[in-house]
């Protein structure tokens, strides 16, 4: 299965980052108060640390990521942390500097947490846009991909773009465009790792 790389864990990571750092500034706060500057410097010291670490696993994980270009018909599946929605791209459109192209929303029913249940859900953001080989991109609006789905559910969308006319070797990227992702390790939308986009063609 190919996904943007968000997992339970690194999310609960995240989290847990958050909290901490957040914790220990208060509990850092609280040791000043009670004049205790030797703890609050040791709680600041352990709150840099697990910082340190975990900036040094996100630019691992990015920078050993690569590149991946999938083809007509093979789906990225983009995770809303307890199920995944499968993408693919199924018809491509083009007539002079107008690209349509026609994607594949699938809610893959064998993702779904055990406690999840049969609820309808209602994607998080997207992102899409065309690229061709000079990095030009041209970006289209994404309100066809929030539509509410079920398990097992699925639907087409076309997304309208308007490209150059001398544009080559086209590549869509369709992703998550939640702002939180940046910080994930091992997402696609973090810093220096690697995109999945869907190859579209001239």
């Amino acid at each position: 299965m190919i996904t943007d790389g968000l997992t339970p864990l690194t999310f609960l990571l995240l989290v847990g980052l958050v909290l901490g750092v957040a914790g220990a500034g208060l509990l850092g706060v609280f040791a000043l108060m009670l004049r205790r500057g030797d703890v609050a410097k040791l709680i600041a010291a352990l709150a840099f640390g697990g910082v340190d670490l975990y900036v040094a696993l996100l630019l691992i994980a990015g920078g050993t990521s690569k590149d991946r270009v999938l083809a007509l018909g093979q789906e990225k599946h983009i995770c809303e942390v307890d199920c995944h929605l499968a993408y693919s791209v199924v018809g491509v459109e083009t007539g002079g500097t107008r690209c349509t192209v026609t994607v594949k929303v699938r809610f893959d029913e064998t993702t779904i947490s055990p406690h999840r249940g049969m609820a309808p859900l209602t994607p998080n953001s997207r992102y899409v846009a065309l690229v061709d080989e000079r990095g030009r991109r041209s970006e289209a609006p994404t309100d066809g991909l929030r539509r509410s789905l079920v398990p097992g559910e699925s639907y087409t969308t076309d997304l309208v773009f308007d490209v150059a006319p001398d544009a080559h070797d086209l590549r869509l990227v369709l992703r998550n465009d939640d702002l939180e992702t940046r910080l994930v390790i091992g997402h696609e939308n973090s810093f220096l790792h690697g995109q999945t986009t869907f190859r579209i063609g001239s």
